[in-house]
């Protein structure tokens, strides 16, 4: 069951003092490893949302019951068991507080949570049954669906195994990119949209990010546009029938901007980084 709204207020107060705290020096040893933990488990949290949003598609399509309802309230309980041992974490981990970068495991849980919610929206409409065509009736656009789904995820989780590998050696001191270590929520924003940083999602250090979008356009190319429907006529993406290539460059857009305002409210990045210009997503905000 999802969690009470008190405790998003709570954290969303707690992270903006942090985000006001100024600080010139590196964090130490304990600092660091609180910030590591809690965007290891903010990743936890939005890949179990993910698996669950594909599992409530799968069976609105398949058994006809209804995804948004299921999306929200998290039958299995699996996102919030991923929220409770964040929240863990923060308690044992995070006894030394950052100076930066750094809000709270409770705030990061459900801002990780949201950030998927937003996503499969974005997709495919909100509610997310309005967007969606049953294999049933229409097996070739369902299909279509399935498979983008898929790759969209896949997008996602690669962009966080990017920035958490370069966010922990810029933690620390005598490493790339930041030799003496990082010393800002600004530095912190550099391993996202700082193309001179190599380790940055901007970078894209090993082309994942670009195998994942050439994947995502092949797969619209070989299962969607069969037929007359838009499979995407319902979310930000409408528009690109027959346009695999314009389809897959949408999907990254709004992928991108949903993991940069993840990120950006988890660490407390504030103004360190616009989101909306970094993505390019139609709608995305700073």
């Amino acid at each position: 069951m999802r969690q009470f709204i008190w405790a998003v207020v709570y954290a969303s107060v707690l992270s903006l003092g942090v985000a006001g705290i100024a600080t010139a020096q590196p964090q130490g040893n304990q600092q660091q490893k609180c910030i590591n933990k809690i965007n290891k488990g903010a990743s936890k949290v939005q890949a179990a949302q993910g698996k669950a949003n594909a599992g409530c598609i799968k069976d609105a399509v398949l058994k006809g019951t209804m995804a948004e309802p299921c999306i929200i309230d998290d039958p299995k309980d699996k996102v919030e068991g991923k929220q409770a041992k964040l929240n863990d974490d923060d308690m044992k981990n995070c006894t030394d507080t950052p100076d930066f970068g750094y809000t709270s495991g409770m705030f990061a849980g459900t801002t990780a949570y949201q950030a998927e919610v937003n996503l499969i929206h974005d997709i495919y409409g909100n509610p997310v049954d309005s967007g969606l065509y049953s294999c049933d009736t229409n097996p070739a656009e369902c299909l279509c669906q399935r498979q983008v789904d898929g790759r969209i995820e896949k997008l996602f989780r690669a962009m966080s195994k990017i920035f958490l590998k370069c966010k922990k050696p810029a933690l620390a001191i005598g490493h790339d990119p930041f030799p003496l270590g990082a010393a800002s929520a600004g530095d912190l924003a550099d391993c996202i949209d700082n193309g001179s940083v190599s380790l940055s999602v901007q970078s894209d250090p090993k082309g994942k990010l670009a195998d994942g979008t050439q994947q995502l356009q092949d797969t619209a190319g070989q299962f969607c546009y069969s037929t007359a429907n838009d499979e995407f006529g319902n979310g930000a993406c409408t528009g690109f029938s027959g346009n695999p290539a314009g389809l897959a460059g949408c999907l990254r857009d709004q992928v991108e901007c949903r993991f940069c305002q993840m990120y950006k409210a988890v660490d407390a990045l504030g103004g360190n980084i616009n989101c909306a210009t970094w993505s390019g997503a139609a709608g995305c905000t700073p």
